[in-house]
């Protein structure tokens, strides 16, 4: 699995998607900007949200600047989705917040539910000790049956990992709503000896195996925060 070193400078939770800037990290160069905004509707709204959120990713994927932008949305619990974005620098950033699509289809889609903000600079060497960690762990299934099977392994990986390892703060597992084959598991962690725990449980060792198997590709993305 490949891992990128990541630091989180920003994270807000608003009613209204703002783009904040985020300063410097640790006087290193910015390699790029990522974004995972979370967005929670009621069940009745699921439609028009993900409807919403689907037509401002294909607007936004011809973005100069845009390097990764999709919608994911949860396998566990319904009504949950995330926009998850990758930007060349804030500049490509600024002009995507003041284009049409945005400044349209933004408001439509947080009057669905809640939405916040989470956002992240790459960096080489971002500090660890002490922090809460992201993982975005990203598996490409090797056809439609593979995929199946990787979203009932990771639901049993998602049940055992949230009943049983301490330190957990959101752990699921989520499907691209543009790529078929593209999965995600979204995680959070109090901190690296809480992921390290749970790398090391019985229930990790046996399914995160079999998850890899099924996948043309894997990525796994570490954030710091």
């Amino acid at each position: 699995m490949g891992i990128a070193l990541v630091s989180l400078i920003t994270m807000t939770a608003c009613n209204n998607k703002k783009n904040t800037k985020a300063p410097a990290a640790e006087n290193q160069p910015v390699e790029f900007i990522r974004l995972n905004v979370p967005l929670t509707v009621a069940p009745e709204k699921v439609e028009a949200a993900a409807a919403l959120a689907t037509e401002l990713v294909a607007a936004s994927q011809k973005d100069a600047g845009m390097i990764e932008y999709d919608l994911f949305c949860s396998e566990t619990r319904p009504g949950w989705m995330l926009i998850y974005e990758t930007w060349k620098d804030q500049a490509s950033l600024d002009v995507h917040s003041a284009a049409p699509h945005f400044t349209t289809l933004v408001p439509q889609i947080q009057a669905q539910g809640n939405m916040a903000i989470e956002q992240f600079l790459q960096v080489a060497n971002p500090a660890k000790d002490g922090k809460r960690i992201r993982i975005n762990c990203h598996f490409t299934a090797k056809d439609e049956a593979a995929r199946a099977e990787i979203i009932a392994q990771a639901k049993e990986l998602v049940a055992a990992t949230l009943a049983s390892d301490a330190g957990v703060i959101e752990y699921d597992i989520v499907s691209s709503a543009t790529r078929p084959l593209e999965l995600m598991i979204y995680e959070t962690w109090k901190d690296q000896a809480a992921l390290d725990a749970h790398s090391a449980a019985d229930h990790f060792k046996r399914l995160v195996p079999v998850l890899s198997a099924l996948s043309a590709k894997v990525d796994v993305q570490t954030f710091y925060f």
